[in-house]
């Protein structure tokens, strides 16, 4: 089962620049608290914002300090498919083997046949190797969707490339039709619908939640019950912009202020804001 991955949230130092110090810090504490794996730079890791050099920059540092590279997400970004490709051959080279890849997103509704050439070209071009794919369904934010036609078309055309699918649509409806498609592993991106996927099969979740409450997520995933406490704290998160929120939450879990900072556009939640995520982040705590 691939578990429960912190979907990571992404330090910066004052001058901008991504802080690898306390990514590397975090990381261990995650993966210490009950993950099985993090992605990094995916959508609460600012990953849009980060430039490649950068992505690829850290992603070498946290292996340099000791992180196992199979323990390695790592989220894709670029419309240009040989942008892709790059990416994904300079983080193979270093032991990184599972990526999450989004659809492009900077055209306007592409068909599925579009998309499908698209995500063609990148799998092909990695056929024989190790590495594996989780496509990455996320139209509210992207404005681009992975349709289930689409998906059973990618795995039937590249069984050994095609991992899985995270869903991160907030629709159980289509996590089930998901969870039909043979050799899948389907991840949930909702944490308040974990307990009951988990139960119909979901291999586990790619989770913000997971950058402070990694162990109650893994017991959710395993006895697929849900936790009300951690539901509760989800709706609290998404009264606020999700990603700033979740920075809210690790700057109080390690009482450290300079967690807050984000990366333009994003701007940090404000301090009243902040003040109510920490009595949530308590209450669920307290509840430990």
């Amino acid at each position: 089962m691939f578990g429960i991955s912190a979907a990571l949230t992404t330090p910066y130092t004052n001058d901008g620049h991504v802080d690898a110090d306390r990514l590397n810090t975090h990381i261990k504490h995650v993966l210490t608290d009950g993950c099985s794996s993090v992605t990094l730079f995916g959508t609460t890791g600012e990953g849009a914002s980060v430039p490649c050099g950068a992505r690829l920059e850290m992603l070498g540092a946290a292996i340099a300090d000791g992180i196992n590279p199979e323990q390695l997400v790592l989220c894709l970004h670029g419309a240009a498919t040989a942008k892709v490709i790059d990416q994904v051959k300079s983080a193979l080279e270093m032991g990184v083997g599972r990526f999450l890849l989004p659809p492009p997103c900077y055209f306007n509704q592409p068909s599925d046949q579009g998309l499908f050439d698209w995500f063609a070209t990148v799998l092909s071009a990695f056929s024989g190797t190790p590495a594996q794919f989780i496509l990455y369904h996320i139209p509210q934010v992207i404005g681009v969707g992975l349709s289930i036609d689409l998906v059973k078309r990618l795995k039937e055309a590249h069984p050994d490339q095609v991992f899985g699918v995270k869903d991160s649509s907030g629709s159980f409806e289509n996590t089930k039709q998901l969870l039909q498609l043979p050799g899948l592993e389907i991840l949930v991106g909702d944490e308040r619908q974990l307990a009951a996927c988990a139960r119909i099969g979901a291999a586990g979740a790619i989770s913000g939640i997971a950058n402070v409450f990694a162990g109650r997520l893994a017991r959710v995933l395993r006895e697929g019950v849900d936790d009300t406490q951690i539901n509760t704290l989800v709706d609290a998160v998404l009264t606020f912009p999700v990603t700033p929120a979740v920075k809210s939450l690790v700057a109080h879990r390690y009482n450290d202020a300079e967690w807050r900072r984000t990366g333009a556009p994003l701007v940090a939640t404000p301090d009243t804001g902040y003040t109510t995520l920490a009595a949530a982040y308590d209450a669920v705590r307290a509840s430990d």
